[in-house]
């Protein structure tokens, strides 16, 4: 009962927002459709974000030296919308998504060639210097949002079902004699094949003036598989900007 008292309460809010947003003069709309008609319309690369992970709940070695710079970059493809009335719209999308994950210079990252990774300290490695060590995860993304326009500002919120690839682990850094070591293709340090979770998901939301607004995005779930990573969970906070569609 309570559950379907707040479908109805969330329901009736959702219209009353399009119905006070609306005014008889320059009613504030979203943005105009290029493919469809009425309410049902199709975009490409309508937006892209930006964004930096805070780690929660992560294991001791992740959080004692992560990086200053763990990162996401987000990119929609397409978007498929339908337009309830001229304020609000529901849409389901596929993005594409890469995530980066640093440590900080005294310590690497170390895949052991079976899919695992692990972190190490510099000292003993016969590195002087280690410039970056990353540990990245692309992702295709299916999002399913709802968005409420408020004049110019627009009020974002979904969740999003996630394809993950294997992870990539690149190195760079200084020899004791001098030399640059960058494994970006091969080498001891390289691998292309972190064993991560195939399906993970998350919750996001965005509050935008015009094309341009503040993003937020939690993942509750693990992405690399049990014992093949450090643990962690991640919490983010960026830019998303909308390409004028």
């Amino acid at each position: 009962m309570m559950k379907r008292f707040l479908a109805v309460l969330a329901a009736a809010f959702i219209c009353a927002a399009g119905v006070w947003a609306q005014d008889d003069e320059g009613s504030a709309r979203l943005p105009d459709i290029a493919v469809g008609d009425g309410i049902f319309s199709a975009e490409t690369l309508t937006y892209f974000a930006f964004s930096d992970h805070n780690l929660l709940k992560a294991d001791r070695d992740f959080e004692d030296y992560k990086g200053k710079a763990n990162t996401e970059f987000l990119m929609n493809i397409v978007e498929l919308r339908i337009d309830p009335y001229p304020t609000g719209r529901f849409a389901i999308g596929l993005d594409f998504d890469w995530d980066y994950f640093r440590l900080d210079n005294t310590h690497y990252w170390m895949p052991d060639g079976s899919g695992k990774v692990s972190i190490l300290p510099m000292e003993g490695s016969g590195m002087k210097k280690i410039k970056k060590s990353r540990l990245s995860v692309r992702t295709l993304a299916v999002p399913v949002s709802f968005t409420q326009a408020f004049g110019k500002f627009s009020l974002r919120v979904g969740a999003t079902a996630e394809y993950n690839f294997p992870g990539i682990v690149r190195f760079k850094g200084t020899a004791a004699d001098g030399a640059t070591v960058k494994e970006w293709k091969n080498g001891t340090r390289f691998s292309k094949d972190i064993k991560t979770n195939t399906f993970t998901y998350n919750f996001f939301g965005a509050l935008s003036y015009e094309d341009i607004g503040f993003y937020m995005k939690y993942c509750p779930v693990q992405v690399f598989q049990e014992g093949c990573a450090p643990k962690f969970q991640t919490l983010s906070f960026g830019v998303i900007v909308g390409l004028g569609v």
